[in-house]
């Protein structure tokens, strides 16, 4: 049977010796820092579901803003996909952690969950304002934009001080060069 790393760690706790205390500390630190137990094919996964559920907006009930669609219908394929994807990452991520010996539910999990939880949770109330008010041209808006606040503040756990300019400068500035490149192509000028 393979030894986890929580096996070797207890057996560099009880050893005594400076080395393995070291060797110990440096684990220990190491696993802190980062979040390892994420699953590359797991959101890989996750994203050929997305294209799933486009498809089935496309073919079956239509996009939920369209005139003619089947809003509650269309809406249904991705809540559907809400719940599989959370399903396929939990799942992928367990098996990362077992396979790679550290702990699932880590400090690191928590840490990176509650900047993750705030914009999903905004995202959620504004979904159901916009369907409330039958607003649904708003919807993907919103997800996209709460969606992508929610993995900005997560990944602002785990990047260093410096990285502030480097994503300053991606968010204003290389956005605005595209955006405003596209709208002076596309819209003369």
């Amino acid at each position: 049977m393979a030894r986890t790393n929580n096996d070797l760690d207890e057996n560099l706790i009880r050893s005594g010796s400076p080395q393995d205390s070291l060797l110990y500390i440096r684990r220990t630190l190491e696993a802190a820092g980062r979040l390892s137990t994420v699953s590359g094919s797991g959101i890989f996964l996750v994203g050929v579901m997305a294209l799933a559920a486009v498809l089935a907006n496309i073919q079956v009930t239509g996009t939920p803003w369209d005139a003619g669609a089947q809003p509650y219908r269309a809406l249904s394929v991705w809540a559907v996909l809400l719940i599989a994807s959370a399903a396929v990452t939990a799942v992928s991520m367990a098996r990362k952690s077992r396979h790679t010996g550290v702990a699932f539910w880590s400090p690191v999990l928590r840490k990176a969950l509650w900047p993750f939880s705030a914009p999903m949770v905004l995202g959620a109330i504004l979904c159901a304002a916009v369907l409330r008010a039958q607003n649904l041209e708003l919807v993907p808006v919103i997800w996209l934009g709460c969606y992508g606040a929610a993995l900005m503040a997560t990944s602002a756990v785990f990047l260093p001080a410096s990285a502030g300019l480097a994503l300053l400068a991606a968010g204003f500035g290389l956005l605005h060069i595209i955006f405003g490149a596209y709208i002076h192509w596309r819209h003369d000028g």
